[in-house]
């Protein structure tokens, strides 16, 4: 009798991942940008002709996606459930060897960093802890809902989220916190509208961001105290 195979085909994808070049390219684009394939070679320390093998065997793994812009092609990561493997596969790496990684973390990213298109760090952890406990939002075990006075605060707040439709959002280990943040849609429409009101800016530290008078204010307006 044949053995029914039991392979679900997840090692296609740790074999993209597992090379230190695609790795470097993953992390350069965990911010949320899309990158050509020149900067990312750049980043990851290879020749453009290997920058380009090393994309397609990730483009094929659909774990970036890419698009023509003129000469030039963008990559970026696929999608939020992509995002949430890699946040995964960093909160994993972390775990074994959290002193080692903690100790060279910049302030900077330790306080306020994109993690893909979502709000992270210390200021992460504190935005969620504010949203529940204002009651804006309700968690059951690791998934989210929004409350009618969650809608209400997004309307006062101009944040984009349409009424009758409940945007997924879910709790992402903190790989630097090593307690949750928000990750979703509802998060990325969070983080969209403080980097459009200069809430937050970019920092000089790749993937931190820089807290702005105008974002001191909305966390006051939150009640969330500043942890930095």
């Amino acid at each position: 009798m044949a053995r029914r195979s039991v392979q679900s085909g997840f090692s296609r994808l740790t074999e993209a991942l597992s090379d230190p070049a695609r790795e470097a390219m993953v992390s350069a684009l965990f911010g949320g940008k899309a990158l050509p394939a020149g900067e990312l070679a750049s980043l990851a320390g290879v020749s453009p002709q290997s920058a380009s093998a090393h994309l397609q065997k990730l483009t094929e793994a659909r774990l970036l996606s890419v698009w023509q812009q003129g000469r030039f092609r963008y990559y970026r990561i696929a999608d939020d459930e992509v995002a949430g493997l890699i946040e995964n596969l960093v909160n994993v790496a972390a775990r074994a060897d959290d002193a080692e990684r903690t100790r060279g973390v910049p302030a900077q990213l330790r306080q306020s960093r994109t993690c893909y298109c979502h709000l992270a760090g210390q200021l992460g952890v504190a935005l969620l802890d504010g949203l529940v406990c204002r009651e804006l939002i309700a968690l059951r075990g690791r998934e989210g809902s929004l409350t009618e006075n969650g809608l209400a605060w997004c309307r006062a707040e101009a944040i984009d989220v349409k009424p009758g439709r409940d945007p997924h959002m879910r709790l992402c280990n903190d790989w630097t916190e090593r307690v949750p943040h928000l990750a979703g849609a509802f998060a990325n429409a969070i983080l969209k509208r403080l980097v459009e009101t200069h809430a937050l800016t970019p920092h000089r530290v790749p993937r931190a961001l820089r807290l702005t008078p105008k974002g001191r204010a909305f966390f006051a307006r939150l009640g969330v105290p500043i942890p930095f």
